[in-house]
């Protein structure tokens, strides 16, 4: 149709803009017969761990040299178990050992501290080192376990002096007394243990005790006789009687009875006779206090005494 010109203009007829407003709604269709997606429509964004390293892309390369030191990682503890990891630990403290020892920090010398002459060369034999050998990483809680070894020693504290002085201190068990069992003397300490590296025969200062549990029992029984000094004095040895009692045994071969139980009172029952009688300087056999309402004296004469103390028989 012909154009309508209106006031000096020319316009479209409406019905000439039909068919192309009408094709202009129609969305082409893309191949395969598929709908493209609307224009205006976002995709939905990745939410979470997604939206942080989904999109990053990880090489192949590198993906492969994490998979190698992952790999490594599980050998080296495969391998280094059981002594592997303490060879390998060993070596490098030797190594670095070695290398200080070169800057002139040696073994130079040894101070023992608190070791008396028994003990001394006990405790140097269980000293396993040299000398001039490498000093600054030496293993100070090795050495202290082997000289708490020693049989002589409570107690160790191990450290080092620079340049070249290992310092040990040592406290020493106390020798109590000499200890008769089976047969065989052996020294104690004051809880009653052994002190095998001790001769016997060095300690005759020592108190005597013998038969089956006096060792134990022995630092009770001797604390009370350290207070009675005089009494000490005159004692041979001390009888442990059934493993539940003692007999003082006194030089002259008089025996003094003490009751299982409540000896403190029974000592003080024999202090009292010393200080007013001075019944240890009559003579007597045998001296019974195990009743505490009752006190036997068995005269010299009535009960002629061995020439020597029958320490290892068994007494009533």
């Amino acid at each position: 149709m012909p154009a309508v010109v209106r006031g000096g203009r020319r316009q479209a007829s409406p019905t000439a803009a039909k068919p192309e407003a009408r094709g202009a709604s129609k969305a082409p269709r893309s191949q395969g017969g598929a709908k493209p997606r609307a224009a205006g429509r976002k995709a939905a964004a990745p939410t979470g761990r997604h939206r942080i390293i989904g999109s990053v892309h990880m090489p192949g390369e590198l993906t492969a040299w994490l998979a190698v030191l992952v790999i490594a990682g599980l050998l080296s503890v495969v391998l280094l178990t059981g002594h592997r990891a303490q060879a390998l630990g060993g070596a490098m403290i030797s190594f670095a050992d070695g290398r200080v020892a070169a800057m002139g920090l040696k073994l130079k010398k040894i101070s023992l501290v608190g070791v008396s002459p028994d003990a001394s060369p006990d405790v140097r034999k269980a000293l396993d080192f040299e000398m001039n050998q490498p000093f600054a990483l030496m293993d100070l809680a090795a050495v202290q376990k082997s000289v708490e070894n020693v049989g002589w020693v409570k107690s160790a504290t191990v450290r080092r002096q620079f340049p070249g002085v290992l310092i040990i201190e040592v406290v020493e068990r106390p020798r109590l007394a000499v200890w008769q069992y089976n047969g065989k003397n052996t020294v104690i300490d004051d809880q009653g243990n052994i002190i095998p590296e001790a001769i016997s025969t060095k300690f005759t200062g020592l108190p005597y005790v013998v038969g089956e549990g006096a060792n134990e029992a022995a630092p009770e029984i001797i604390e009370l006789m350290r207070q009675r000094p005089e009494l000490l004095q005159r004692t041979y040895a001390l009888q442990r009687v059934d493993t539940r009692r003692w007999n003082i045994l006194l030089k002259n071969t008089a025996v003094i009875k003490l009751p299982a139980l409540n000896q403190e009172q029974a000592l003080a029952k024999l202090d009292a006779l010393m200080a007013q009688q001075r019944v240890l300087d009559q003579g007597f056999a045998s001296i019974d206090l195990l009743d505490p309402d009752a006190l036997v004296v068995v005269p010299l004469e009535a009960h002629p005494a061995p020439a020597a103390h029958p320490a290892t028989s068994t007494a009533h």
